[in-house]
């Protein structure tokens, strides 16, 4: 939840300046650079590169650690300062975006040689299916310019995410988004006219040597022959493609580039942090007046796309919103409410956990949602600087091979990552990248132990990112999007897994095992309290209910009661948790980080305590891309969801850390 992120920079800001302090004493130099959580959260409609992003906004922030060179702090009450501007950062830390494009005059270069695509296009519309010249020829120059696309949106939202203020940078975005638009109409009779060849030349022409890059492409449109229309029609849901990402823009404006301090208390986080539960209620009502106060535009805004959702998908003859998500993600409908069902079936977990904290906090009444951050052990806040957290990352994932590390070191060194906060940088993490460039990464580095598994966490869709390109063609590079979150969270809890073996000490342990815990939660039982919102939001659409800030208050407020049980009091500001969430702005994407977690602590479980053959598997796994269907990538790599397993594993992880960690209070 970004509520979380935003408290642990509270608590910790401080740190930031320290752990710039420790580059610069290893490197010198400060710089300036160029930075979607989607672009702006995997939003990007027909755009190959949007697929590759991986955002983690929201995600895992909350919980405070401690290993080996760690600084432990019982009382941070420290004045947070401001924010450290870009040219404060040593070059080592910040992307390296001359690496996709010199200048602008460079950008633009490209953005110019897509716009004179469109005319040949046009040229060839004509004799597109007339003969199998003609087709590769047309398609040859489509995978050309849908890369040079690719390269500057992502180039213009790397740029833009590191200065969300700056207009420049803005103008760059609405460009490339324009670009991508204009790409998609010039090309939207190529969906018509490949299901329009017959069966016979269709045949003999996927049997062609030269058409094995584009095969995959060419099936999936095939494939998709029930939700393609009439060129005319296609040509007019192109055109309608740059009203995609309306809904999400404004409510990134909203919380971005709107400023409400000289009218809204602000939070007084050192209070939050030592002060009584009255004063962690103050703090979050403040830091929540912001949504509060723009609640009902807030309900507009998430209406809209529910709205804009249901129209494409029924454009498409699809007879929901998420049924068309299901089919992009390779789910049954069967398949994905069984995620829900498996989950209901272990809520006593969560419930179990929530009064436990009661317990450990002497509350007497009810748990409220202030009393989450409250610390259940005497020394919760620990503290690392990035190298020696690299360092931990690399010995926990040595079980993964000596070329796997290898790599990891390479990208960090090649500047893949950009690392700490700035003023204006845009807010979480993610990787993403194309074909022709690095992997970059996102980060927002603060110094806790948690911040060392979110960077083994992105780094692992990057290694992803590599293996895949390396290994697969244009069109079956991308990961598909369910299993998107996997090669992170197994990097995520081979962190986990070795921080709980190696404790020294009793703290450690506990620090350990309260963080994978948390992860479990914030990654699990969390995102899925999201999906259940969101699954349930869209019914009420469906069902012809008058949508509103109320009702949608009033279905967090339900799922919320039913996830975390009867010791759990619903306070009004736990019930705006929906307004906070970018996610909801890529449909039905919350739950696969349930699914990916589950995955990833399978994977993790396997390559720890599996043999060279289960390590090569998930090796293969990482290089597989999209040639298969996902499930079947999953199958094949030993994972198998069909049967459940995965998420019943991972609920019964949780149960057995928690118990462990029960145990060393005794």
């Amino acid at each position: 939840m970004r509520k979380n992120k935003i408290l642990v920079l509270a608590l910790v800001f401080v740190l930031i300046i320290s752990s710039q302090l420790y580059g610069c004493q290893n490197n010198a130099n400060g710089g300036n650079e160029p930075t979607s959580n989607n672009v702006t959260n995997e939003a990007g409609v027909n755009n190959k590169a949007s697929e590759e992003v991986n955002s983690e906004n929201n995600i895992n922030n909350t919980a405070q650690n401690d290993t080996e060179e760690v600084v432990e702090t019982e009382d941070p009450e420290e004045e947070i300062p401001s924010g450290p501007q870009r040219s404060d950062i040593p070059e080592e830390y910040k992307w390296d975006l001359e690496k996709v494009y010199a200048n602008t005059d460079a950008f633009m270069a490209d953005v110019n040689k897509v716009k004179d695509s469109f005319k040949f296009f046009a040229d060839a519309e004509a004799d597109f299916t007339k003969s199998l010249d003609s087709f590769l020829n047309t398609l040859k120059q489509y995978e050309e310019i849908r890369r040079v696309t690719d390269k500057v949106y992502v180039f213009a939202t790397l740029q833009a995410h590191t200065d969300t203020a700056n207009t420049d940078f803005s103008d760059l975005e609405d460009i490339t988004a324009e670009l991508d638009t204009s790409l998609t109409e010039a090309t939207s009779y190529f969906m018509p006219a490949i299901i329009d060849i017959d069966d016979e030349t269709l045949e003999i022409w996927l049997a062609a040597d030269e058409l094995k890059d584009y095969r995959s492409f060419i099936e999936d449109i095939i494939n998709d022959r029930d939700h393609i229309l009439s060129e005319s029609e296609e040509e007019i849901l192109a055109q309608a493609q740059i009203l995609f990402e309306v809904p999400e823009s404004i409510y990134d404006a909203f919380n971005y580039l709107t400023d409400f301090s000289d009218y809204l208390p602000e939070p007084d986080w050192n209070k939050f942090w030592s002060g009584s539960r009255e004063d962690k209620k103050d703090a979050l009502e403040a830091y929540y007046a912001k949504s509060a106060a723009g609640i009902n535009l807030l309900s507009e805004i998430y209406e809209s796309e529910i709205k804009k959702n249901t129209f494409f998908a029924e454009a498409r003859n699809y007879d929901s919103a998420l049924e068309s998500a299901l089919d992009t993600d390779g789910m049954t409908l069967e398949a994905y409410d069984k995620v829900f069902d498996i989950t209901h079936d272990n809520l006593d977990k969560l419930h179990h956990w929530i009064s436990l904290k009661k317990e450990i906090l002497g509350i007497e009444d009810q748990v409220h949602i202030y009393d989450l951050y409250s610390p259940l052990i005497d020394n919760p806040y620990s503290f690392i600087d990035y190298e020696p957290g690299k360092e931990i990352i690399f010995e926990a994932l040595k079980p993964l091979g000596q070329k796997y590390i290898d790599d990891l070191k390479e990208g960090f060194d090649s500047r893949w990552a950009d690392v700490y906060t700035t003023e204006g940088k845009y807010e979480g993490g993610y990787q993403w990248g194309t074909y022709d460039t690095d992997p970059f990464v996102l980060l927002n580095f603060y110094g806790l132990m948690t911040d060392v598994s979110t960077v083994a966490h992105e780094m692992g869709h990057a290694l992803n990112f590599k293996y895949s390109n390396e290994n697969q063609n244009y069109f079956t590079s991308g990961v598909p999007i369910f299993n998107a979150e996997i090669a992170s969270t197994t990097n995520e809890s081979m962190v986990f897994e070795y921080r709980v073996k190696t404790a020294t000490t009793k703290t450690e342990k506990q620090q350990a095992l309260l963080n994978y815990i948390e992860l479990i939660e914030n990654t699990i039982f969390t995102q899925m309290i999201y999906a259940d919102f969101e699954k349930r939001a869209y019914e009420a659409y469906e069902a012809g209910e008058p949508l509103s800030a109320d009702v949608f208050n009033e279905i967090m407020g339900e799922v919320y009661q039913e996830y975390y049980g009867e010791d759990f009091a619903i306070d009004e500001i736990t019930t705006y948790q929906w307004a906070e969430i970018p996610h909801f702005y890529n449909a039905f994407y919350v739950y696969k980080y349930a699914t990916g977690l589950s995955a990833g602590l399978s994977f993790s479980n396997q390559v720890i305590n599996g043999d060279k053959e289960d390590v090569q598997k998930y090796l293969d796994f990482l290089k597989a891309g999209s040639s298969a269907p996902p499930l079947q990538l999953l199958k094949t790599a030993g994972v198998d969801f069909s049967t459940g397993e995965p998420l019943q594993l991972a609920f019964d992880k949780f149960e057995e850390l928690v118990k462990e960690f029960e145990e060393t209070l005794k």
